[in-house]
């Protein structure tokens, strides 16, 4: 999931052409730059956040208690962090590096049996019993990865057969319920589950989808692009995608309203969409790092983490920020 640097230069000098800036209001959550980089940012309340993230050997993890962030002793040797879902503060999961699952019971956190040494990007939840976590390492036929827990147990799940080729790897899960599950991916690939299987859904995207975020079963935003952004909208009936014209890639979409959705990308992206018209106002945190999440528990308060995610070989340095949303 990384960037060549002739696209982010491509990227760096497409910034004039965006919409006009806007008033930033983001302001550092805190010091991330000695971590490590930051992929995902989540939590059930606004005083119980989760940042996670790492190095490639080494995850890490962030807390917020409403007040202060601090470091997370997970009492557990983990390689890189991706992403977190869970159902409250005593139910929570994280996915990383290698197949990594740990998950948190309110006490401590626990290692949890996976049959795939995979890199897991995503995981997302109807219920504490049904589970699902996405990843690979998109290198290689085979690789994409599907898993399914089930309250007791991580299990592969095998994919459908796909029209589109050359699909080694999913990046993000998220769905409405037990019944109505997406999950995307390499090459702009979509996969639905009905409850029932897995199907695949061609929704006219050719380059890689990384995140997706919805506020219901007519109303699903899916992001990506890497040398240009990309967004794929579910209105209920059809997909609809779009280019968002030399804005840089984007990796990271959360939305509370129909409608509007808040998007982050490559070289300091931030962005709030009008998912309709695909109009956006631009928003601007002190760096040109590329952000990778961006959450909010409450529609007020927004998080984006992220880092120099080109840096394969470190230093790795990490980037928070955090505003009300406007």
């Amino acid at each position: 999931m990384r960037l060549s640097p002739a696209i982010i230069a491509a990227a760096a000098l497409a910034l004039s052409a965006c919409s006009g800036p806007s008033p930033s209001g983001w302001e550092p959550a805190f010091d991330a730059s000695e971590i490590g980089w930051f992929l995902n940012v989540w939590g059930p309340a606004p005083d119980d956040l989760y940042a996670v993230g790492g190095t490639p050997d080494k995850g890490v993890m962030m807390h917020f208690d409403g007040t202060d962030w601090t470091a997370v002793d997970l009492g557990l040797n983990v390689p890189l962090l991706d992403w977190c879902y869970g159902f409250g503060p005593d139910d929570i999961t994280a996915v990383g590096f290698g197949g990594t699952v740990i998950h948190w019971d309110g006490q401590s956190w626990t290692r949890q049996a996976t049959a795939t040494d995979q890199d897991l990007w995503g995981v997302w939840g109807s219920s504490p019993s049904s589970l699902w976590a996405v990843g690979g390492k998109g290198r290689a036929a085979g690789q994409a990865t599907l898993l399914h827990y089930d309250g007791q147990s991580w299990q592969p799940v095998t994919l459908p057969d796909l029209v589109r080729p050359n699909v080694y790897a999913l990046y993000k899960i998220w769905g409405t319920g037990a019944d109505n599950v997406y999950t995307v991916g390499q090459r702009g690939v979509v996969l639905h589950y009905d409850g029932q299987a897995w199907s695949e859904e061609l929704v006219g995207a050719s380059d890689d989808l990384i995140s997706l975020w919805g506020t219901g079963p007519d109303d699903i935003v899916a992001v990506g692009g890497r040398a240009r952004a990309i967004v794929s909208r579910w209105d209920g009936t059809t997909w609809h995608t779009d280019s968002l014209g030399e804005l840089a890639g984007l990796n990271g979409v959360w939305t509370d309203t129909p409608g509007r959705a808040y998007a982050v990308g490559a070289v300091g992206t931030l962005i709030e969409l009008d998912t309709g018209t695909l109009e956006y106002d631009r928003t601007y945190a002190d760096t040109d790092l590329d952000f990778h999440s961006i959450f909010s528990p409450d529609g007020l308060h927004l998080v984006a983490v992220g880092g120099n995610l080109l840096a394969a070989a470190g230093p790795y340095v990490g980037i928070a920020y955090e505003r009300e949303a406007q």
